[in-house]
């Protein structure tokens, strides 16, 4: 996916565009960075309807090109690196979104798959962590 970043978007177009790709992850902008395995504060969360150009000093428009074996951490430093942008990455879990924080390691596909199992066993009652095979 090649996410095009312009200063009149807002940041809801950015978001939507990604959770198009990733249906069980989901990005969040903030007023400011946060280290690799470190959350985000929701005091620093951005409304998406702010502008890019009015969070960041963005001068002409900017491709990111996100692959589904980026690693969470990685594509959250591209935003920040490319755009300016300082975004995290929250995954679905359940009926709630948390932040990928202890798994900036694993890839944007390994992060979709948890979120879609979690979202499905939450739909289904399944707690998968109780089965057993039977032979």
């Amino acid at each position: 996916m090649i996410l095009e970043v312009e200063g009149f978007s807002p940041l809801s177009n950015i978001a939507k565009v990604f959770s198009g790709y990733y249906p069980f992850l989901k990005i969040e902008f903030f007023d400011g960075p946060h280290d690799w395995h470190e959350n985000s504060l929701k005091k620093n969360l951005l409304p998406v309807s702010k502008l890019v150009s009015e969070v960041t000093l963005l001068s002409s428009p900017v491709q990111i090109e996100v692959h589904f074996w980026n690693k969470t951490g990685t594509v959250e430093q591209m935003f920040k690196n490319k755009a300016g942008l300082n975004i995290q990455i929250f995954r679905k879990k359940n009926d709630k979104w948390i932040q990928t924080v202890g798994t900036d390691d694993l890839t944007l596909e390994e992060q979709n798959n948890i979120g879609r199992k979690d979202s499905e066993d939450n739909l289904h009652g399944t707690d998968r962590k109780f089965e057993t095979e039977i032979f």
